[in-house]
């Protein structure tokens, strides 16, 4: 039996997108076994899924004595192969330390790190659309030719569904009947919906909401009357399920292009991601409809942590009715689904 190491080590929404890449890999060599790499917070991703066989995790702050380990865990494997999905150092390096036979990744001109490629011992050119779902896919099917493009999908058990449907039914939302949920609105986060636009977003919709807030939002005050949501670090597994109830109704998500998005797109809702400086042709959840500014920000694209603006992150100032849909360019997947 081939056993094929797939590496993808952060953030929570790029795991997300090489999803629909595993999937591909599971569907087209349905007899290999597949073992998933990735750090200790995201493994929660990764439950129920179908075809991957194993999950390795190390803690981020490991250090060496955690990547010795993680070393000798994946030598023992004897995999055949080791696919870098992720294109920096860290996960060339994981992946050519596994002892795999093959390590494949994409090539410099699509890696995050282009130096890193000098760890790999075969490189795939990418082509299209420089997305991780896309690259991811590209590597997939270089080692499984056939295989066709997949979208990525969570799974949320049953009692999973049910606690969700109790928690928003504590704060008045009955979740037989479609609803939508906010979410990203860290004030801190440059790519981030501006929190004094929520009401605005909320008339807009014109369906019950839900003011879905985490742990960098936890100092925010919502609206009288708008129901709240909070979860806390490392409650991946709600988002799934919050995720899985709003599709199940034809509900819908409005937000940014961060984690928490791409992980209810991918468990099902119809999501509507709004984004001002970022590419979205580089980071938008594949099932997601991708909005943009419509006078198109001078300073995108950008990928910065932190606002250069003197005003702060104007690039995030528009509506849903002024913003305009953009196409991501990927493939046609096996397993279309609408928005």
């Amino acid at each position: 039996m081939t056993t094929a190491l797939l590496v993808r080590l952060s953030a929570m929404g790029d795991v997300v997108q090489t999803l629909g890449a595993v999937a591909a890999l599971h569907r087209a060599r349905p007899d290999w076994r597949l073992v998933f790499v990735t750090q200790t917070t995201f493994a929660p991703l990764l439950e129920g899924l179908a075809g991957i066989a194993q999950v390795v995790t190390f803690a981020r702050r490991g250090g060496l004595r955690g990547f010795f380990a993680l070393r000798r865990q994946l030598r023992a494997m004897r995999a055949d192969l080791a696919l870098d999905l992720q294109g920096n150092w860290k996960s060339a390096l994981v992946a050519r330390c596994s002892g795999a036979r093959d390590v494949v990744g994409i090539a410099a001109a699509w890696r995050q790190e282009p130096a890193s490629r000098v760890l790999l011992r075969r490189l795939v050119h990418g082509g299209g659309a420089p997305h991780p779902a896309r690259l991811a896919y590209e590597v997939v099917r270089d080692v499984a030719p056939g295989a066709r493009f997949e979208l990525p999908r969570l799974v949320a058990t049953d009692a999973e569904r049910q606690r969700e449907i109790a928690a928003l039914a504590a704060i008045g939302i009955d979740a037989s009947q479609p609803f939508a949920v906010i979410v990203g609105t860290d004030p801190r986060d440059p790519r981030a919906l501006r929190p004094a636009r929520v009401p605005e977003l909320v008339a807009a919709l014109r369906v019950p909401c839900v003011w879905l807030l985490g742990p960098a939002e936890a100092a925010l005050t919502p609206p009288a009357g708008l129901p709240t949501l909070r979860h806390g670090p490392g409650e991946v597994r709600r988002l799934i399920a919050l995720g899985a109830v709003v599709g199940a109704v034809g509900g819908e998500v409005v937000g940014p292009d961060q984690g928490a998005s791409h992980v209810l797109a991918a468990a099902g809702a119809s999501c509507r991601v709004l984004f001002g400086a970022q590419d979205p042709l580089r980071t938008a959840p594949p099932s997601a409809l991708a909005l943009v500014h419509p006078r198109g920000p001078t300073c995108r694209p950008c990928r910065a942590s932190l606002c250069r603006h003197p005003d702060g992150p104007v690039c995030m100032e528009f509506g849903l009715a002024d913003a305009l849909p953009v196409a991501l360019g990927l493939p046609d997947p096996a397993d279309a689904r609408p928005h």
